[in-house]
C-alpha cells in the first residue's frame, strides 16, 4: 500500500484502541457488558467506582477493556479472544498456567489457584519496584463459553491483608448476560482489524453494517465516520469491487463533499475503470480541496501511484499529474 495509505491506518489503530477509551474515561453504567460484536452474549462485572480509559479491539481481533479505581489503588483488564475450535476448561487451565509461568518477577508468596462461582482463578503477590514493600495483589480469572475464552484481570497496588476480598468480590459479580446490540462503532472497531491485517473480505462485512447503521441514524464522530468511509472504500477497491467502492465514495462525498481524501480514492477508482476523464476530474478536485484545508497529511503525488501508472503513458493525464504537484501561487 502507499505510504500515505499506511500513515492512515496507523491513526486508525490509534483511535481504535486508545481515543476512544479516553473520551469514554467516565465511571461505567452497572453492569458493564463486554462483547465481541460476533458474540449473543457479553461478560458482565460490577464495575463501580472503576473508570473506563480503554475500551477497543486490538490488531488481532481481541477485545480490551482497561479500567482503573484511583481511590482503591487497583486496575482492571478484561480480554475477550476468538478461537478457531471450542474454548474449554483444560485451554483455561493452560491460560493461567502460563501466565504462572511467566510472572515478570518471582512472587513474594506462593500461587494460589481456587475457583469463584467454578471459574478458575490464580492469586499472587508481588513486590512493586527495587525491594520497596509497596506490593501488588494480583488475581487472573480465565472464563469459556463456546469459541472465546475471557481472561479477566484484577489487581491492587499497595496491598495490605483484607484487600484481598475486595479484588475477589469483582470476580464474584463475573456473570454471563445478553450481548447489548451492536452499534455502529462497534462495527467500526471489529471491521478494522481485519482491515490493519490486509483481510478486506473480512472487514468489508463489518464496516458495511456500519455503515447501514449510521445512514439511518448517525452516531459516529466526524473523523471516525471519515475513516469508515475511507477504509470500505479502500477494501472494496483493494478485493475487486470497483462499483461498491465507487458507491461507498460517492456516499462520503454526498456528506463531506470537500473532503479531499475521497476525491483522491475517487479517482483512483475511476482510474481501475479505465475512466480517464472522470479519474482526471476527480484528481483536480481532490487537490483543490486539499490547498484549502489546514494541517494534516497532504495526499500523494499521483504521479507515483501505481493506480495511475497506465495514465502516465497519456500525454493529457501526465500534463495534469505534473501541474497538480506545482506549488500554489
Amino acid at each position: 500500500m502507499p505510504s500515505f495509505t499506511q500513515s492512515v491506518l496507523i491513526g486508525v489503530l490509534g483511535l481504535i484502541l486508545f481515543a476512544f477509551g479516553t473520551a469514554m474515561a467516565t465511571e461505567s453504567p452497572q453492569p458493564a457488558p463486554i462483547a465481541l460484536v460476533e458474540q449473543p452474549w457479553a461478560v458482565s462485572l460490577d464495575m463501580t467506582g472503576f473508570h473506563v480509559q480503554i475500551d477497543g479491539v486490538k490488531p488481532d481481533g481481541r477485545r480490551y477493556v482497561f479500567a482503573t479505581n484511583s481511590a482503591a489503588s487497583m486496575h482492571l483488564s478484561v480480554t475477550l479472544e476468538a478461537v478457531s475450535g471450542q474454548a474449554t476448561e483444560q485451554g483455561c487451565l493452560a491460560h493461567l498456567e502460563r501466565i504462572a509461568r511467566t510472572s515478570p518477577e518471582q512472587p513474594r508468596q506462593n500461587i494460589t489457584r481456587y475457583e469463584i462461582r467454578q471459574v478458575p482463578v490464580l492469586e499472587y503477590l508481588l513486590a512493586e519496584g527495587n525491594g520497596t514493600q509497596i506490593d501488588r495483589l494480583h488475581l487472573f480469572a480465565c472464563v469459556r463459553k463456546d469459541t472465546v475464552y475471557a481472561d479477566i484481570h484484577v489487581a491492587k497496588t499497595g496491598f495490605t491483608t483484607g484487600d484481598e476480598s475486595r479484588l475477589r468480590e469483582v470476580l464474584q459479580s463475573l456473570d454471563i448476560v445478553p450481548a447489548p446490540l451492536a452499534g455502529s462503532l462497534d462495527h467500526f472497531r471489529a471491521g478494522s482489524a481485519p482491515y490493519l491485517q490486509g483481510r478486506f473480505r473480512h472487514a468489508i462485512a463489518h464496516y458495511e453494517q456500519a455503515i447501514a447503521l449510521e445512514r439511518a441514524h448517525s452516531t459516529l464522530d466526524k473523523a471516525v465516520w471519515r475513516l469508515l468511509v475511507h477504509n470500505l472504500g479502500v477494501a472494496y477497491g483493494m478485493t475487486g469491487d470497483l462499483t461498491r467502492a465507487k458507491a461507498t465514495l460517492d456516499y462520503g462525498l454526498s456528506q463531506d463533499p470537500a473532503n479531499s481524501l475521497f476525491h483522491y480514492h475517487l479517482a483512483r477508482t475511476y482510474a481501475g475503470m479505465n475512466d480517464r476523464e472522470k479519474a482526471m476530474q476527480s484528481l483536480h478536485a481532490a487537490f483543490r480541496h486539499d490547498r484549502q484545508r489546514k494541517g494534516g497529511d497532504r495526499i500523494p503525488d499521483p504521479r507515483q501511484d501505481v493506480s495511475f501508472r497506465r495514465f502516465m503513458l497519456d500525454p493529457t493525464f501526465r500534463d495534469l499529474a505534473e501541474s497538480l504537484m506545482q506549488p500554489a501561487i
